[in-house]
């Protein structure tokens, strides 16, 4: 059932004109609804009352999208090293020369990165001019991972303004450029986590004394630079006492 209740424009005794609006009631059913007629109103707005209101099909507000290419167990990738072999836990790096890294990652790297950024750490008691920071140097930045390996050239990619020096306490770090230094040691599910090598570095002093470590030596690679040497020192002092054991 409808009522409907036609309005006009009246004035008071103060001459102020007042806007009286069409007012139509709907009591049809359990649902009584109140509607204005908004056409003699100044300010457009109407009056709608309901009291089981459907609710909206649509909202502002979005879910947030599930577009996440990591792992199913929700572990970070990881790099497995190559060269040096994972085996040596602090390999030793020579000063002045060229470093060959290679590495692979493991199965949970499920993105890998399409440009990493790898950084040195100088050891303990060097510091950032002014503070008591660690002392870092960028080796390579931005560098194409497609190959998964880098050649570090201990001369030029050195820290500005340091001379590397004998000695251990230094730290290698590789992180994808992507997700950045401050994130890499957060965990993305697939993508690389921070890979960090601690590693010494030595001077060859081969050409300055026998007693020196040779040139290229890489002590990395389970050579028995060692044992063949005393091997070899062993033949020789044999060699000598048997000469002079004839010569008397």
């Amino acid at each position: 059932m409808f009522i409907d209740a036609k309005g006009s424009d009246t004035t008071s005794e103060g001459g102020d004109k007042k806007d009286n609006r069409d007012l139509t009631l709907n009591v049809d059913g359990d649902n009584p609804t109140v509607t204005t007629d908004n056409s003699n109103s100044d300010n457009g707005s109407g009056i709608s009352l309901n009291n089981n209101p459907s609710p909206s099909k649509t909202s502002d507000s979005k879910s947030p999208s599930s577009t996440s290419s990591g792992s199913s167990n929700g572990q970070p990738g990881r790099i497995v090293m190559k060269t040096p072999p994972q085996s040596v836990e602090s390999p030793l790096f020579e000063i002045n020369s060229m470093v060959k890294l290679q590495w692979d990652y493991d199965n949970n790297m499920k993105k890998a990165p399409s440009r990493i950024t790898l950084r040195g750490q100088m050891p303990d008691g060097f510091y950032q001019p002014g503070t008591t920071k660690p002392l870092y140097w960028y080796i390579g930045q931005n560098v194409s991972a497609a190959n998964m390996a880098y050649t570090w050239d201990t001369i030029t990619e050195s820290p500005p303004g340091y001379t590397l020096r004998e000695g251990n306490g230094y730290k290698l770090f590789i992180y994808d450029s992507d997700i950045g230094w401050d994130n890499s040691t957060h965990v993305y599910p697939g993508r690389l986590f921070q890979f960090m090598l601690p590693f010494s570095m030595y001077n060859s002093r081969y050409d300055q004394t026998n007693d020196g470590v040779p040139r290229n030596y890489n002590p990395n690679a389970g050579s028995r630079f060692a044992s063949t040497t005393v091997a070899l020192w062993t033949v020789a002092l044999v060699s000598v006492l048997v000469a002079f054991g004839a010569l008397g």
